[in-house]
C-alpha cells in the first residue's frame, strides 16, 4: 500500500502550479450562499495565527494529502489568510482510495494530474463552514460542472439534539443581519457526498488564519462524476453496467483484458446506455461474433493521440479542434478501413439549460451519417473521460471482422 501511495505522489510531483487547479484565488471571499449562515470572524478567539498550510503540513495524519497539495503547488496558495473550508482525508483514507485505482498512472502524469485536480477541488468548500450549523446544509465546492454551469456540492448533516449558542465573535454572512444576536447552532455529525456516502470526521473545527476552517475526514469525498476505476463507475452508474458486462464477455471469449486496456490508456470513451444495447439487440438479425463485438467496442474509444490530457474530450467540445474529430481505436487497428473520426458537438439551447451534446459517426447499419446524443458527460477516471450515449454506434460492415464461414454440409 505504501509503495502504491508513493507512486501516486511521484506522478504528481512532476507537474504542478496552483493555477493548474484553478485555485489562484483561493483566498478570495466566496460568493454569497442562497441562505444566510454564521461563521467565525477573522481573528476570532478560536482562530489561530497559523496559516492553513502550516496546519496541514504539521499534522502527521494529513501527510499524504499534504504531499499531494504541495506536489501540485497549492501550498503557496494556502500560506496566507484563508476564508474557506478544507475537508481533508486522513492518510488511511487516502491509502484506501489509492488502493481502488486500477490504472497504471505512472507513464501519464499530466493526465493523472487532471484527475487529482478534480478530486481535490471537490474537497475545497467555498465558504467557512464550521462543524456547527443552523441546519443541515448543502455547500458549494470549487469543483464545477461546466455543462450545467453549477458547482458540485457536499452536505453537512446536523444532529438537532446537540446544540449551543454560536460564539459571540462569529458573524452572519449577510451585512444586513450583522446586528442580530448569534443564533443556536447544531453539531454536524458527518458529510454526505454526491455519491451518497456518509463521511465522518477524524477531527473538526481547526480554525486558521483568516477565519477559514479545516476538518479531517475518514474517507475521500466522491463527486458524482469522479471514480477511481471504470468498475467503480459502473457500480455507481447503472447505465454503464451493460457496457461493462459486454467488455467482460468479449474479453473472456477472446482471452484478452479489454477493461485493463481502457484503464491503462488515456482517452475518451463513449458508453452506450443499457437501453441502447437492448434496442440494438432487438434490431439485429444476426448474432455478432466476439471479434465483431470487440470491433464495435473499439469504435467507442478514442485514445489520446499523444497520451496527453489535451487529447481527452471534455465539454465544451468545440474548443478542442485539434483533437476533435477523434480517431477511434478501431480506426487505429484497421487503418485501411478509412474510418472517419467521431465528431463531438455542443449546441446552445438557451441561457438556463445545458447545451445539447452529440457525437456524429459513420453508421454501418444505414451507410450514412449517424448521430448519438450524449445524455451524461464528463465521467472522470484516472486516465479517461467517459460520456454516456443513447446509441450503440455500429461501424461500417467493412471495418468489422468477417463472420466465420458456415460449417460444410454433411456428406450424404
Amino acid at each position: 500500500m505504501r509503495v502504491l501511495l508513493l507512486t501516486v505522489l511521484a506522478c504528481v510531483v512532476l507537474l504542478g502550479s496552483a493555477s493548474a487547479l484553478g485555485l489562484d484565488d483561493i483566498k478570495r471571499p466566496s460568493k454569497q450562499d442562497s441562505k444566510p449562515h454564521v461563521y467565525p470572524k477573522d481573528g476570532c478567539s478560536a482562530c489561530s495565527a497559523t496559516t492553513a498550510w502550516d496546519y496541514i503540513s504539521s499534522t502527521p495524519s494529513l501527510s499524504a494529502v499534504a504531499g499531494l497539495i504541495k506536489a501540485i503547488g497549492l501550498d503557496k496558495a494556502l500560506m496566507g489568510p484563508f476564508t474557506g473550508t478544507l475537508a481533508l482525508p486522513t492518510n488511511e483514507a487516502v491509502a484506501a482510495y489509492v488502493a481502488q485505482i486500477k490504472a497504471d498512472t505512472a507513464p501519464y502524469p499530466d493526465v493523472f494530474n487532471n484527475f487529482l485536480t478534480k478530486l481535490l477541488n471537490y474537497h475545497f468548500i467555498l465558504r467557512s463552514a464550521p462543524a456547527w450549523q443552523l441546519d443541515t446544509v448543502t455547500l458549494s465546492t470549487r469543483y464545477r460542472n461546466p455543462w450545467t454551469a453549477g458547482p458540485h456540492t457536499v452536505t453537512f448533516v446536523v444532529d438537532p439534539s446537540v446544540s449551543k449558542r454560536a460564539p459571540g465573535d462569529w458573524q452572519w454572512s449577510r451585512k444586513s443581519m450583522h446586528n442580530r444576536p448569534m443564533p443556536r447552532v447544531f453539531a454536524v455529525t458527518h458529510i454526505v457526498d454526491e455519491q451518497g456516502n456518509n463521511v465522518t470526521f477524524a477531527s473538526k473545527d481547526n480554525f486558521v488564519l483568516g477565519g477559514g476552517v479545516i476538518h479531517s475526514i475518514n474517507a475521500v469525498l466522491n463527486a458524482n462524476d469522479i471514480y477511481p476505476s471504470h468498475t467503480a463507475s459502473a457500480n455507481s452508474i447503472p447505465e454503464k453496467e451493460a457496457l461493462l458486462d459486454l467488455i467482460t464477455q468479449v474479453s473472456a471469449a477472446l482471452n484478452i483484458s479489454m477493461l485493463e486496456l481502457l484503464e491503462d490508456r488515456p482517452g475518451t470513451i463513449l458508453s452506450p446506455t443499457s437501453e441502447a444495447f437492448a434496442k440494438l439487440q432487438a434490431e439485429l438479425s444476426i448474432t455478432p461474433t466476439p471479434q465483431q463485438l470487440y470491433d464495435v467496442l473499439a469504435y467507442h474509444f478514442c485514445p489520446s493521440p499523444d497520451n496527453s490530457v489535451k487529447g481527452l474530450l471534455y465539454f465544451p467540445f468545440t474548443k478542442n479542434k485539434k483533437y476533435n474529430p477523434c480517431k477511434t481505436l478501431l480506426a487505429t487497428n484497421k487503418p485501411t478501413a478509412g474510418l472517419p473520426g467521431l465528431l463531438f458537438s455542443n449546441t446552445p439551447t438557451g441561457l438556463t439549460t445545458p447545451q445539447d451534446l452529440t457525437v456524429t459517426y459513420l453508421n454501418g447499419l444505414t451507410g450514412g451519417q449517424g448521430t448519438s446524443n450524449i445524455v451524461l458527460t464528463g465521467i472522470t477516471t484516472p486516465l479517461a473521460v467517459t460520456h454516456l450515449v443513447d446509441t450503440v454506434m455500429v461501424p461500417p460492415l467493412g471495418a468489422l471482422a468477417p463472420a466465420p464461414a458456415p460449417a460444410p454440409a454433411p456428406v450424404p
